[in-house]
């Protein structure tokens, strides 16, 4: 366990019934998924931080918490979109839009994907927000990353600036 995962399940802890992907899932034989996120989703299940940031799995019953499926999506449409900005951030990396990996996404339909450059447990984060109209890439992995955001420790302008909340939760379904 990551010292990122021990920090972020002391200040927010799991439930206890998380809801897992059931399989292996498509993405575990066409898209890497880096161990510490296979941690993560471990502890959690896939869900949402904060009625906000949502995390997907490999494998996930939810087409739309399922990485491969959320990947392929998105996918499809960055592949034809100009988005300069975003090809700028990925040509060091020699990767195009249509090869970041999505891991996560918010309410406001902002996205969070992985580039794909390197040994997996190292592949910066890459937060698109909504319609492409600007991005923020971090290094760090996805635990990390959640962790960050809970705490503060991270503000990102393209987030609402009343997240996080002072105490931060966990929910599989925030919204039954």
């Amino acid at each position: 366990m990551t010292d990122s995962l021990r920090a972020l399940l002391a200040l927010c802890p799991p439930p206890a019934a998380p809801r897992r992907p059931v399989g292996s899932g498509e993405a575990a034989t066409r898209y890497a998924v880096p161990d510490s996120h296979r941690e993560l989703v471990d502890a959690y299940g896939v869900g949402c931080f904060d009625e906000f940031l949502w995390i997907y799995g490999a494998g996930a019953e939810n087409p739309y918490l399922d990485i491969a499926a959320a990947t392929d999506s998105m996918g499809s449409l960055l592949r034809d979109k100009e988005i300069p900005a975003i090809r700028k951030i990925l040509r060091p990396y020699g990767l195009a839009p249509e090869q970041l990996v999505q891991w996560g996404g918010t309410d406001n339909g902002d996205s969070l994907f992985w580039l794909p450059a390197g040994p997996p447990d190292v592949w910066p984060t890459l937060i698109i927000e909504a319609g492409q109209l600007d991005s923020v890439l971090v290094e760090r992995d996805s635990t990390g990353l959640v962790l960050d955001l809970l705490t503060g420790a991270l503000r990102v302008r393209i987030f609402p600036y009343d997240f996080p909340s002072e105490q931060p939760d966990f929910s599989s379904n925030p919204y039954a």
